[in-house]
């Protein structure tokens, strides 16, 4: 399908609960971040920590409730949902659809930040309270078998904990396969929960989920607001245009990288070569690419401010296209 096909597509076509992208950051940050949400986010932090057979939370309270005037697009300075327990636990969730093993540094920054500043100025460091970060990818991320590892700071030799202040979740989708239903059904009640959730991630169909846990009949009226919210689905489908954008510029610039690093590493080494093709190739390509697409979007007749917003090219460079 051509890019443009593919544009008015992901623009035009009606959203559903059923076709809904279950892992848009956009979307997550809305269920469970949004006013009145408490307890479907609640639901989800206690699936993963009975996963684990770990104490769970009666009581959530939302840091960072979801607001569509906000500016999502600076990630850099935010976490998807930051909420605090009855307990005073701080927990984040994060959601990621592409990556590498970087961005195990980037959830360790993120909990370093939030413990840090946790802390008021001359308090004293009893008065630290520990941070749970959960982070769901929909990449492979660990070599671990299973799709839910948790990592805390233990020693080396005896396997002792230091503390529990810190906790890095890692739920990696693709790790996952919906056509081990065999394997599922022969789990007791608190792990099922844990599963449901990750199937919800995957897609799962709603009627199939409400049968496994009540609180999706909360999730499925949620996702038909979201989906009847316009201004909301706006921010939804730009954020889904950006990462097509994206996700394509890589699939074809890969490709082509990958060939001019073969062709200098004849000379080079093929190693260093294909490295360093690469590099240079996705920060071309990409570039290239939002310009084809700029100008096909311009010769459509949308809104060159639209197309600004979904490419990134200035105004000024979108008109002397």
């Amino acid at each position: 399908m051509k890019y443009l096909d593919k544009l008015k597509q992901i623009l035009n076509e009606p959203v559903t609960v059923d076709n809904l992208n279950r892992i848009n950051d956009y979307f997550i940050r809305y269920l469970f971040s949004h006013v009145g949400n408490e307890n479907i986010a609640l639901n989800f932090i206690n699936a993963v920590f009975k996963d684990l057979n770990f104490e769970t939370f009666k009581k959530i309270e939302i840091l960072n409730p979801f607001n569509i005037a906000e500016n999502y697009d600076e990630k850099e300075s935010i976490v998807d949902i930051k909420a605090t327990t009855e307990t005073g636990i701080t927990v984040l969730i994060e959601i990621q659809s592409r990556g590498n093993e970087d961005f195990i540094k980037r959830a360790l920054y993120y909990w370093a930040y939030n413990y840090s500043s946790s802390l008021n100025r001359g308090s004293f460091y009893d008065e630290l309270k520990p941070t749970v970060s959960i982070n769901i990818t929909n990449f492979i991320l660990t070599d671990e078998d299973k799709i839910h590892s948790c990592y805390v700071l233990k020693e080396l030799n005896n396997n002792k904990i230091l503390t529990d202040h810190c906790q890095l979740h890692f739920l990696e989708l693709p790790k996952f396969n919906l056509k081990n239903i065999s394997a599922i059904e022969s789990l007791d009640n608190i792990h099922r929960e844990f599963i449901s959730w990750i199937k919800f991630f995957k897609g799962e169909d709603m009627s199939v989920l409400m049968k496994e846990n009540t609180i999706f009949e909360e999730v499925e009226k949620k996702c038909r607001t979201f989906v009847n919210d316009s201004p909301v689905m706006d921010k939804y489908k730009k954020r889904e245009v950006d990462t097509y954008f994206f996700n394509k510029s890589i699939e074809l610039d890969m490709k082509k990288a990958k060939e001019e690093g073969i062709k200098e590493g004849i000379e080079k080494g093929i190693e260093k070569g294909i490295e360093k093709g690469i590099e240079k190739g996705i920060e071309k390509g990409i570039e290239k690419n939002k310009i084809t697409i700029a100008k096909n979007l311009k010769k459509s007749g949308l809104d060159i401010k639209f197309i600004s917003d979904n490419t990134g090219l200035s105004i000024e460079e979108i008109e002397n296209l």
